[in-house]
C-alpha cells in the first residue's frame, strides 16, 4: 500500500492520469527503476505525481516571477517570468520523473560498501553448518543497505514465500549487480543443493578484486583531476587577478569589490562542482 504522503499526492495528481497514460508506453523503460527503488507507486501513477509536482511548482514560481514584474512595472521581469512556466515545468516534471533512477543508483553504491563484509558473514555462518535461512538473519543486521536486502528477503520468507521465491524477488528488485551474482549462487544451490561455501568463496574472491581494480583506478584518475584543480582553481584566479590589476594600470580599469567577489563566488562554485565531480567518482568501497 502507498504511504500516506504518496496517497495525498495521488489524491492531488489523480486529475492529470488520463495524461499520464498516454505517456507510459513512450517511458515504459522507467518501470524497472520503480521496482528497484521500491516505490509503492505503478508507472501511472508517478508519471502523474511528475506531471503534478511540474505545474504546480511552475505555476508557483512563474506566478511569483510575473507579479514582481508587474509590481516593480519591469517589462524584463515579465518576460522572465511569462518564460519561466514552461521552462521550470520541464526541470521539474523531468527531474521528479527521473528521481528513482537516482535512489537506485544511491542505493547501489551504498549496497555495494557493506556486501563483501555481509557475505563473508554469511560465508562463515554457512560454513560453520548454519541454515541459509538463519545465515541471512545473523547479516540481516549491522551491514547497512546490504543488511536491508537481506531483511526484505527474511521478511518475505516469513510472509509464507520460499526461500527460492525470496530469492528471485530480491533478485529483481535488487539494484547491486555483485550481490545479484551472489543471490545468483544462493538461489543455484538451494535448487541443486549443491556446496554453497565454495560459491560464496568465489563471489566474495571476485568482488574483493573488483573492489581493488576500481580502487587503483580511481587513483589514476585523480592525477589528472588534480592537475585540473591546480590549473583552473589556484593559477588561473591568481594569473587573472595580476593580469586585472595590470590591465587596470594602462586602461584605467577599475577592479573594485563587486568585481573581486563576483570573481571568488565563481571560484567557489567552481571548487564545490570539482569536489562534487571527484566524490562522484570514488569506488563504492568502505575501508
Amino acid at each position: 500500500m502507498p504511504r500516506v504522503d504518496d496517497e495525498i499526492m495521488l489524491k492531488k495528481a489523480r486529475k492529470f492520469f488520463p495524461l499520464a497514460k498516454k505517456l507510459e508506453p513512450s517511458l515504459f523503460h522507467l518501470n524497472a527503476d520503480l521496482v528497484k527503488a521500491r516505490s509503492k507507486l505503478n508507472l501511472v501513477e508517478h508519471i502523474a505525481v511528475s506531471l503534478y509536482k511540474g505545474v504546480y511548482t511552475s505555476f508557483m514560481i512563474g506566478t511569483i516571477i510575473l507579479l514582481g514584474g508587474i509590481i516593480m512595472q519591469d517589462n524584463l521581469i515579465i518576460k522572465v517570468g511569462l518564460i519561466s512556466y514552461p521552462l521550470f515545468f520541464l526541470v521539474n516534471f523531468y527531474s521528479s520523473l527521473y528521481y528513482p533512477r537516482l535512489l537506485v543508483r544511491k542505493r547501489g553504491r551504498k549496497i555495494e560498501e557493506d556486501l563483501p563484509y555481509a557475505l563473508r558473514h554469511l560465508l562463515i555462518q554457512v560454513k560453520a553448518g548454519v541454515p541459509l535461512y538463519h545465515a541471512m538473519v545473523a547479516v540481516s543486521e549491522g551491514y547497512g543497505e546490504a543488511s536491508k536486502e537481506f531483511r526484505h528477503i527474511i521478511e518475505n520468507i516469513n510472509a509464507g514465500k520460499s526461500q527460492v521465491e525470496a530469492l528471485e524477488d530480491s533478485i529483481s528488485k535488487n539494484p547491486s549487480l555483485p550481490l545479484r551474482r551472489a543471490l545468483w549462487q544462493l538461489l543455484t544451490a538451494v535448487k541443486t543443493g549443491a556446496d554453497l561455501t565454495k560459491s560464496l568463496e568465489a563471489v566474495v574472491d571476485e568482488i574483493l578484486k573488483e573492489q581493488l581494480i576500481a580502487i587503483k583506478k580511481y587513483g589514476q584518475e585523480l592525477n589528472p583531476w588534480t592537475l585540473m584543480y591546480m590549473m583552473f582553481g589556484i593559477i588561473v584566479p591568481s594569473l587573472g587577478i595580476t593580469f586585472l590589476m595590470i590591465l587596470s594600470s594602462f586602461v584605467g580599469l577599475v577592479v573594485d569589490k563587486s568585481m573581486l567577489a563576483v570573481g571568488l563566488f565563481t571560484l567557489l562554485v567552481f571548487q564545490y562542482m570539482f569536489v562534487q565531480v571527484v566524490r562522484s567518482k570514488r569506488p563504492s568501497v568502505k575501508i
